[in-house]
This record gives C-alpha cells, sequence and structure tokens, in this order.
C-alpha cells in the first residue's frame, strides 16, 4: 500500500513538473508593433526624438544631425547627469546605451546601479516582466558561464536580454531583431579572397637537349 501511494506522489509530481516546463515553454506572441519601452524610450524613435528627451545629451543633439540614411551604427551612453531630467524613470539606472542603425532605435542597454534588489538571473527576470509587462512563462532557460548569468525572452521581431556580470553590473536589454535581420541581409557580402599565384612548375622554360 505504501509503496503504491508512493508511486502516486511521483506520478502527481512529474505531472506537475511537465505542466511547469510546458508553462516556461509557451512562446512570446508580443509583436514588435507593441515591444515595451523603458521609462518612454522605445524601440523605433529616431535621434531627434531622444534628443528632446533628453535636451542635455550632447551626443544625441549631435545624432541628430546625422543622415538618416547612415548604416553605420550609431551608439550613444547617457549617464546620471543626462538622465536626470527623467529621474522617476531613470532613478536606479547607472547608464542608458541606445544603438541606432539608420537614425532609428535598434537597441536599448539598461545598465543598473549596484546594489540591485534581485541576486539570481530568475529574479531579474520576473522583474523584468513586471517592468515591462512581458509574458513572464516565455523566457528561455537561464544560461551561464564564466563571465555572466543570462536569460532571453525572445518575441516576433524583438528580444529582452537581462544579464548579470558576475563581479559586475546587471543589464537589460531591449533588441529588434528584425532591424538586425535586415541589416544582414543588406549588407554586402565579404569578397572572396585573390586566387593565389601559382608558382611555375619545376623544369618549364628550359630549352630542349639534342
Amino acid at each position: 500500500m505504501k509503496r503504491q501511494l508512493a508511486n502516486i506522489l511521483l506520478a502527481a509530481a512529474a505531472a506537475l513538473c511537465c505542466a511547469a516546463s510546458a508553462r516556461a515553454q509557451e512562446p512570446c506572441k508580443l509583436e514588435r508593433a507593441v515591444a515595451p519601452d523603458y521609462g518612454g524610450v522605445m524601440l523605433g524613435m529616431k535621434v531627434s526624438d531622444l534628443a528632446q528627451m533628453f535636451p542635455g545629451a550632447d551626443e544625441l543633439q549631435k545624432g541628430a544631425r546625422v543622415p538618416a540614411g547612415a548604416s553605420k551604427p550609431f551608439v550613444v551612453s547617457l549617464g546620471g547627469l543626462e538622465l536626470g531630467v527623467r529621474r522617476e524613470q531613470f532613478g536606479d539606472v547607472n547608464e542608458l546605451l541606445l544603438t541606432f542603425i539608420g537614425g532609428t532605435l535598434h537597441r536599448i542597454d539598461v545598465r543598473y546601479r549596484q546594489p540591485v534588489p534581485w541576486r539570481q538571473v530568475m529574479e531579474f527576470s520576473a522583474e523584468a516582466s513586471r517592468r515591462l509587462a512581458v509574458p513572464p512563462d516565455a523566457w528561455g532557460e537561464p544560461a551561464s558561464d564564466a563571465e555572466k548569468l543570462s536569460r532571453v525572452l525572445d518575441c516576433r521581431g524583438f528580444s529582452v536580454v537581462v544579464r548579470i556580470d558576475r563581479g559586475g553590473p546587471s543589464t537589460l536589454s531591449i533588441v529588434d531583431t528584425g532591424a538586425a535581420a535586415k541589416q544582414d541581409a543588406g549588407a554586402v557580402p565579404p569578397t572572396k579572397p585573390a586566387p593565389k599565384p601559382t608558382r611555375p612548375r619545376k623544369g618549364r622554360g628550359k630549352g630542349k637537349t639534342g
């Protein structure tokens, strides 16, 4: 009887684990058009729009004058002084990195001040879900290596990444994966290396012996 009860409990536990796993693997169905913003900063914004949001950021003011068709990525770093105009949204942020492609915001990297309220990447991803209103059960499995702990939420046209550097900052990133794909597709393919000159065969060029 005890053995049967133990088997029933094990089966129930296995069913719960499978159900939890199925929930965790539920894909994110959010489209790029509804990608989350961070403090009003969202993918697809123009440099000029952000220059108005952060009037003290000289890099944004200069970037607003860059031709819209420029294909080279343009990265702007905003620190405490620039972010101070929006202290309510960025009071816990140490640095905001903005990457533009063709004058359009392609990537947002938010680096937090230390200490942060989370200790594990699972806590960080849960906090990101609350902060950004993205599905909490659609995150991928946590990954780790000698340098960092990370977790990725892939949606349709954008991704959210949380990363904890070992002994370093915690970073939340929102990336326009659709723009990245178009950028790669439009990139000039690498040129093939020039063929190496062939060496003359031994004996070639010698006259005939009579």
